[in-house]
């Protein structure tokens, strides 16, 4: 993967040259940006090839980091699709031309809650609820109890204990902010006004001890001990504990639980392979190694991961995608100088 990713840094250098060729990308594999950690992108890549005979590469960094590279790229795109985004920031990319119209023939067995039936250009794939991650050893040396609502959160106990991804650099972080915003949001507040949203965000800015550029990395932390709390999705907390790391979580409601998608990038090199990995991403198959990884599955036909709280049990909070994808801009500029107040995203 590295040599890979050495090899890609140098042709992506080499894109931004006027008048320098670029290789013809071999038709037998398609690149995927992710954020998925290596190893399981590798898991998916072996079924893929199996099935399709197409090899799947990729490049597996933050989602803003992904957003940042495409629109680079937008004249000669090196990748084929962008997988596992939020509907927010695949809304914004459709408008500035990033990402390809195509709905998968397998989205006909998705949950409706999942498919975006009018989007054109892309699809649930699978789903994590947004959590709070703790470290229990931490919390039973401290005599604590989790936070289990949003409100707690905000306890002068966890000042300085809790990781969160920057939302500019994470879409982890990102859904946290529009979370709180739109909850907290009042009747007759317009644009992204929500007075009581953005004085919780400035409050729980003093628990924050640092705000990340990786939605993984705060669990992880978290995991070993560098670190009590955090904001999370589910599926890293899923994986740690069953790495055997002393992590657990709480699932404050309502809950975040809107699903990642996928995206087919427009002029993608491989446009045929990238419509294959649409398809078999939503095949029962793919669904059932998500669900082992953590992911909820977007089809009714395969049960979530175990352990896991059953979708009948959580309350989903009503995301307005379009709204964050409208607000983007101006949703990050208040939230670095109104809440973040100097405070920098780190590795």
């Amino acid at each position: 993967m590295k040599t890979w990713k050495m090899l890609t840094a140098v042709g992506f250098a080499l894109a931004l040259i006027p008048g320098t060729p670029i290789p013809a990308p071999a038709q037998g594999k398609i690149m995927v940006y992710s954020p998925w950690k290596d190893e399981i992108m590798q898991k998916f890549g072996e079924m893929f090839q199996r099935e399709t005979g197409t090899k799947l590469e990729s490049i597996n960094i933050s989602t803003g980091e992904i957003y940042a590279r495409l629109k680079v790229e937008k004249a000669r795109p090196q990748a084929d699709v962008w997988h596992s985004v939020r509907a927010e920031l695949l809304d914004k990319g459709k408008e500035e031309g990033l990402i390809a119209p195509y709905k998968p023939a397998n989205a006909r067995f998705l949950l409706p809650l999942y498919a975006y039936p009018e989007e054109p250009a892309f699809t649930g794939t699978t789903m994590y609820p947004l959590v709070v991650g703790y470290n229990t050893n931490a919390l039973k040396k401290m005599g604590a109890q989790p936070p289990r609502t949003y409100e707690d959160l905000l306890n002068p106990r966890w000042k300085d204990k809790i990781l969160m991804p920057h939302p500019a650099a994470s879409g982890t972080g990102y859904a946290f902010l529009v979370t709180i915003l739109q909850l907290y949001r009042e009747k007759g507040e317009s644009g992204i006004q929500s007075a009581k949203g953005w004085d919780y965000l400035r409050r729980l800015n003093q628990n924050v001890s640092q705000y990340t550029r990786s939605g993984s990395a705060p669990a992880k932390l978290v995991a070993t001990g560098e670190f009590p709390l955090c904001i999370t999705f589910y599926d890293r907390v899923f994986q740690l504990d069953a790495e055997g790391y002393p992590i657990a979580f709480t699932a404050p409601s309502p809950t975040f639980a809107e699903p990642s998608c996928t995206a087919i990038v427009a002029n993608a090199p491989n446009m045929e392979g990238a419509k294959k990995f649409m398809e078999f991403i939503l095949s029962k198959s793919a669904q059932e190694l998500a669900v082992t990884l953590g992911n909820y599955s977007v089809r009714p036909d395969v049960a979530p991961p175990k352990g896991a709280i059953p979708l009948k049990d959580l309350k989903v909070f009503p995301d307005d995608y379009k709204w964050g994808s409208k607000y983007k801009k101006e949703l990050l500029n208040e939230f670095n100088a109104r809440v973040a107040m100097g405070k920098k995203a780190t590795e």
